[in-house]
């Protein structure tokens, strides 16, 4: 378990709790536009928004920054609120929002709390399927209130292995680190978005490959994966939420995980 973090900087654990309600009204509340479909619009980047995403993050960015003036907030959807490094709400309001369009369960409601540039709270909240992670760096990982644990699963050759849209690989100019993952693991299936981190996480996955990715998608991710035991740096093997790129495993196969997507040989 890593070093922990000093939770009276956000207000304790009752403040934690308090962010966790907000997160879980605001992912019931998209549940009703979930439910009765949605017409999506295309940003300058061609990825789809909904009106959900917006409602989802304002209700959480109101509530960081009544709570914590001095702190920054980036999101998504509504980018940098206030310049504090020292303190950085991150926020993803649904990840997953192609899921979320075409009626899928898997997108989430991601918040992740970075501190002098550690990523050092975490919850992901998956409405449809009815999923609350949370974790505080030093005090573990929780799925709905219960401890979690990543596998224990070595070698890689034993492994399944979640990842993420093939066009993040294509895209990314990694295509090739996709074949080479399907022949030095066990299994390779494409679970996109948190939906991927929640198999490693639920131990159903070994580890999760995701080559094409922002901070707001994985600062969660990688306090959640780090605390229940498991490693999470970008595809070269860094520990950085800010490389474009992620690999969350079970930390036993994490390094061969990392030289047999570059090519090189393990040692």
């Amino acid at each position: 378990m890593s070093k922990g973090f000093d939770i009276d900087r956000i207000g304790g654990l009752r403040a934690m709790r308090s962010l966790e309600e907000v997160v879980v009204r605001a992912g019931d509340a998209a549940m009703q536009h979930f439910r009765q479909g949605v017409t999506p619009e295309k940003k300058p980047d061609r990825s789809p928004v909904t009106a959900a995403d917006r409602e989802v993050e304002h209700a959480i960015r109101d509530h960081v920054l009544a709570e914590y003036p001095q702190a920054e907030f980036f999101g998504e959807e509504t980018g940098r609120h206030g310049d504090n490094p020292g303190l950085r709400f991150i926020v993803d309001p649904i990840d997953g929002t192609r899921a979320f369009i075409r009626g899928l369960p898997t997108w989430s409601v991601l918040v992740g709390i970075e501190a002098d540039g550690v990523p050092v709270a975490g919850i992901a909240y998956m409405p449809a399927a009815g999923d609350l992670f949370a974790a505080v760096q030093g005090n573990g990982a929780t799925h709905n209130g219960a401890p979690v644990r990543v596998s224990k699963v070595t070698p890689l050759a034993d492994a399944t292995v979640t990842h993420g849209c093939l066009q993040q690989f294509t895209e990314g100019g990694v295509g090739d680190a996709l074949v080479r993952l399907a022949n030095a693991c066990d299994s390779a299936r494409g679970f996109p978005d948190f939906d991927g981190y929640r198999q490693v996480l639920l131990g159903r996955s070994d580890a999760m490959v995701d080559p094409g990715v922002k901070p707001y998608d994985i600062c969660a991710p990688a306090v959640l994966i780090r605390e229940a035991g498991g490693r999470f740096t970008s595809l070269q093997g860094e520990e950085t939420i800010y490389g474009g790129s992620a690999i969350a495993s079970n930390g036993a196969i994490h390094d061969e995980l990392v030289a047999a997507l570059s090519g090189t040989p393990y040692q």
